[in-house]
């Protein structure tokens, strides 16, 4: 009996000793497994995404583009007729000229095509019923045309160009003056109205006016065209404040303010845009209309 004891008593202590040895084995498996696993504290469970996984691009501002230079329009508003015109291209599309005899409800072409016009860099109105324009001819060569004969024939007049400015039709990152060539404030401006010592385009979404042989940068951001109004130049822009085309004034002296004038509700601010002064208000030629904005 006190054999068959004992022997019991081995048999459970050899199985205790086998036990803590498998112990030892799984603890020394898992720290193999886990070297920088902290003994005592408890890891984050893991997660997992499945697919490829791409950063998420940051949305950046997009700003409607500005119409092509070929397709650049303007408007001149005499008492008795208007005139407009779409400039075209000396490579591209033929410019196209119109009058009216009726504030703009119907319009004929009076493009002088046998001059060779291929594109118009200026439209006037001088008088209540002629206009005058800087126009490219035979190799981009500018020309300004006169007419008295409300549209009919066209005659060029070398001491009208001679005072004349205007965007090089041959390079648009420059500007003529009676004194000379100057750069323009970006490489491709137009629109050029002037009237008097004040002269102002657009440039890069800017209005710009040319004041004691600099150019300034005016107020309004987003600007589609210009015009002049005595000393002061009125801009056409895009603005959070108009559901359309906004106008606003920018007086002489003060560049950096602008002076809220209307919103021509409704139009399509992606358009070509002209504006012209009339009495006391605005004509803008955007898209297929003509808009009053006093």
């Amino acid at each position: 009996m006190q054999r068959e004891g004992a022997a019991k008593w081995v048999a459970v202590a050899g199985i205790a000793v086998l036990v803590a040895i498998v112990g030892v084995l799984v603890l020394a498996a898992l720290q193999h497994a886990r070297p920088d696993a902290v003994s005592g504290e408890a890891e984050p469970v893991p997660t997992f995404t499945l697919g490829v996984q791409t950063p998420t691009p940051t949305p950046t501002p997009t700003q409607a583009a500005a119409p092509s230079l070929e397709q650049t329009r303007m408007l001149g508003l005499g008492s008795e007729v208007w005139w407009r015109a779409t400039a075209g291209s000396c490579t591209g599309p033929a410019p196209l000229i119109e009058r009216s005899y009726d504030q703009g409800a119907t319009w004929t072409d009076v493009t002088p095509t046998y001059r060779g016009i291929a594109q118009v860099q200026t439209l006037e109105a001088f008088s209540a019923r002629d206009a005058e324009i800087v126009a490219a001819v035979a190799d981009c060569e500018p020309q300004a045309l006169r007419t008295y004969t409300r549209g009919e024939f066209w005659d060029p007049y070398p001491d009208v160009l001679a005072a004349s400015r205007y965007v090089d039709p041959s390079d648009p990152g420059s500007v003529n003056l009676p004194s000379g060539p100057v750069p323009a404030p970006c490489p491709a401006a137009f629109g050029l109205h002037a009237f008097g010592d004040v002269i102002a385009l657009v440039c890069d979404g800017r209005a710009w006016s040319w004041s004691a042989g600099e150019w300034v940068a005016l107020a309004p951001e987003n600007a589609l065209a210009v015009t002049i109004d005595g000393s002061d130049v009125l801009v056409a822009h895009r603005s959070d404040e108009c559901a359309g085309v906004a106008i606003a004034r920018v007086a002489a002296g003060t560049p950096d303010v602008a002076s809220p004038v209307g919103c021509a509700e409704g139009a399509d601010a992606a358009a070509p845009v002209a504006i012209a002064t009339r009495g006391d208000g605005v004509v803008a030629w955007i898209g297929d209309a003509l808009v009053g904005i006093p």
